[in-house]
C-alpha cells in the first residue's frame, strides 16, 4: 500500500516527537534519580547527625565512648521511626561494635574500609556502598579533637528504584498519550494542509504520463499553471520532443526497409 504525502509527513513529524521525548525523558530520569539519590542520603546522614550530636555531648562530659548506655535505645528509637532503615551502629577508632541496633552483632568488628574515614586529617561525612546497602556516616570526636569512633546508618541499595519505578510507568503512560493526541493532531493538521500540494502533484503526474499523446485535461493545465507557470511549457515542449523522437525512429526505419 502506496503512502499519501501527508501521511509520510505525519509520520516523519511523529517519529521526530517520539525520538525527541524518549531522549529528553531519559536524561530527565536519570537527572532526577541522581537528585533523589543525593536526597535520600542527605535525609539519613541528617539522622546519623542528630545521633553524633547527642553522643558527642556525652562525651565532652568527659564520659568513654563505650560507656553510654543510653546511645542505644536511641539508635533503637531512631531505626524504629523508619522501616526503610537496615541498621545503625556505632564503633570504636579500632572498628569494634560498641553499639546497634541488631544487639547481636554488638562486639564484631566492622569491615577495614569502615576506618578509612577516621584515619584522614579532614573529617568529613562518609558514603559508600556495602554489599546490598548503601552506609552514611560521621566521625565521633571529642572536645579534645580526637577521633573516638563513627556513627553509620545502612539503608537498602534498591530505595530509590523502588520509589521511582511508579513513576516511571506514569512518565511512560504520559508520553503514549501524548503521542497518540499529536499522531491524530499530525494526521489531520497535515491532510488539510498539503490537500493542494497532493492534488497538484497529481495533475503534473497526470500530465507527463500524457506527454507521449494526447492532451490533459483543462482542469489539470490550470492547476499546473497556478502551481508553477513554466511547468505547462514543460509538458508541451516534452510531448513535442517525443513525437519528433518518434517521427525520426519511424522515418529511420522506413530507410532501412527500402534499403
Amino acid at each position: 500500500m502506496s503512502w499519501s504525502l501527508a501521511r509520510k509527513v505525519s509520520a516523519a513529524l511523529i517519529a521526530i516527537l517520539v525520538c525527541t521525548m524518549m531522549v529528553t525523558a531519559l536524561f530527565g530520569f536519570f537527572k532526577f534519580q541522581d537528585v533523589m539519590s543525593e536526597l535520600v542520603r542527605s535525609r539519613y546522614s541528617f539522622v546519623a547527625f542528630t545521633i553524633k550530636q547527642k553522643v558527642e555531648d556525652s562525651l565532652n562530659l568527659g564520659f568513654a565512648l563505650r560507656q553510654l548506655r543510653q546511645v542505644q535505645e536511641t539508635i533503637e528509637l531512631e531505626k524504629a521511626r523508619d522501616e526503610q532503615v537496615q541498621g545503625i551502629e556505632i564503633y570504636d577508632s579500632k572498628g569494634e561494635i560498641l553499639f546497634n541496633s541488631d544487639r547481636g552483632r554488638i562486639g564484631a568488628s566492622v569491615p577495614e574500609n569502615w576506618l578509612l574515614p577516621l584515619t584522614l586529617t579532614n573529617l568529613q561525612p562518609f558514603a559508600f556502598l556495602d554489599e546490598d546497602s548503601n552506609v552514611v556516616g560521621l566521625p565521633l570526636v571529642n572536645s579534645l579533637g580526637k577521633v573516638e569512633g563513627a556513627v553509620v546508618l545502612l539503608y537498602p541499595t534498591g530505595y530509590v528504584e523502588r520509589e521511582l519505578g511508579p513513576m516511571l510507568w506514569r512518565l511512560a503512560g504520559e508520553i503514549a498519550g501524548l503521542v497518540v493526541v499529536f499522531s491524530l493532531l499530525a494526521v489531520m493538521v497535515a491532510s488539510i494542509a498539503l490537500g493542494a500540494v497532493r492534488r497538484r502533484l497529481h495533475a503534473m503526474e497526470h500530465a507527463l504520463l500524457l506527454a507521449p499523446g494526447g492532451e490533459a485535461p483543462l482542469d489539470d493545465v490550470a492547476m499546473l499553471n497556478e502551481f508553477d507557470g513554466h511547468f505547462g511549457e514543460f509538458v508541451a515542449k516534452t510531448r513535442e520532443a517525443v513525437e519528433h523522437i518518434k517521427a525520426s525512429t519511424d522515418e529511420v526505419e522506413r530507410l532501412d526497409r527500402l534499403a
